[in-house]
């Protein structure tokens, strides 16, 4: 089977992480001919010459949706390789990519935006922000209603899709940890010395605002105000972004760590406590699964997509309110059989997890299924 791989779209974040994991599982299939688009972010990070010869990389300059030109441009560059590959198929795990190639295309649905109706996130946005989100609905929707299937990783998230695109071409992929979180190497300590009994809450992720990442802010001054002072939230966004986004008094009882490399995420998981993620809208997190494997109680937002995936393994609170957040927050630092438990029940739901290289078998799977109809 010839295969395009397009992640031409992809720059941050969880699909980042899955576009990486799905490119280096498939040297293993090698039956297979693969023509890998990638924007420079992924570049960096893949080393092309490890790759066997059924391998072809194309790195774009720009992503194809950052100006008209560009845009033009990138589909008229899409159409020559297809051209000249003549693919059985097309898979973006990262989304459409804004490309409707002649050959059947596969791609991921994961924005939790369209799916989950009145989430908190839509009621603190501005009306600006609405207008945004209603007009990029209604693009991605077009895009997305000429895609010939769609793989989802929770069952729940497959029914909403089903319901919202009016199709029952979607299949359930469950997301999985990088297979770094499987050959554990430790990384020169990122944290500073802990002081006391400090606890540390780590929140692995990129900056976006439906994370709600600010309400921190509110949080570290309801923790003060019953009096504890060793506890420290653990970042990991763009230094830029953290002198913004956040007060003088909270950053005293922040680390931010910046972005870092997927590899060196589990040696950072060592250094802290717990998983925190105070979520707005989610289709998965690695995060959740990354936090069970690596033994880490897990203190997350009381909505939907959450329950979902944790189950019994986490703390739920109200992302909108600090005065519960805190109040969870010191719960669970104080009670050590209520972290033994979650940890335990993490460790459970582990187990069940896939492979990486058992979700890279998934994706191709449909695209033979779907290569099949062209």
């Amino acid at each position: 089977m010839k295969l395009i791989i397009n992640n031409s779209s992809t720059y941050k974040g969880g699909s980042e992480q899955v576009a990486l994991s799905f490119i280096h599982e498939c040297k293993e299939h090698l039956e297979h001919e693969y023509h890998v688009i990638i924007g420079h972010n992924l570049a960096k990070q893949i080393d092309t010459k490890s790759f066997p010869k059924n391998f072809s990389f194309h790195v774009l300059k720009n992503r194809p949706a950052s100006s008209i030109y560009a845009f033009i441009k990138t589909m008229l560059w899409f159409r020559k390789l297809e051209q000249q590959v003549k693919p059985d198929c097309v898979i973006a795990t990262g989304g459409h990519g804004y490309w409707r190639s002649k050959a059947p295309l596969v791609t991921g649905f994961n924005i939790p935006h369209y799916l989950y109706p009145e989430p908190p996130y839509f009621k603190r946005i501005s009306l600006r922000k609405k207008i945004y989100w209603g007009v990029r609905k209604k693009i991605d929707l077009y895009f997305f209603r000429r895609v010939d299937a769609f793989f989802v990783q929770t069952d729940d998230i497959n029914r909403r899709v089903k319901n919202l695109m009016g199709r029952n071409n979607v299949y359930t992929v469950p997301n999985t940890i990088n297979g770094h979180f499987y050959g554990i190497v430790k990384y020169p300590r990122k944290l500073p010395v802990r002081k006391n009994d400090e606890i540390r809450l780590l929140t692995l992720s990129s900056y976006y605002p439906h994370k709600n990442l600010e309400v921190i802010n509110d949080v570290v001054l309801k923790i003060l105000d019953s009096h504890v002072t060793d506890f420290r939230f653990v970042l990991t966004i763009p230094d830029q972004i953290f002198e913004s986004k956040f007060s003088e008094k909270a950053k005293n009882y922040i680390h931010n760590v910046g972005p870092i490399p997927i590899e060196e995420c589990p040696s950072l998981y060592k250094e802290v406590d717990f998983m925190f993620l105070p979520t707005f809208l989610e289709c998965f997190s690695a995060s959740y699964a990354e936090a069970m494997v690596m033994g880490k109680p897990i203190l997350t937002s009381d909505l939907g997509f959450a329950h979902t995936v944790c189950e019994d393994a986490a703390v739920y609170f109200d992302p909108l309110d600090a005065d519960d957040i805190a109040q969870k927050i010191l719960d669970l630092s104080f009670n050590n059989e209520k972290r033994f438990k979650l940890i335990e029940e993490g460790k459970k739901k582990a187990k069940k997890l896939i492979t990486p290289g058992a979700r890279a078998e998934k994706y191709l799977s449909i695209c033979k299924k779907i290569a099949s109809y062209g």
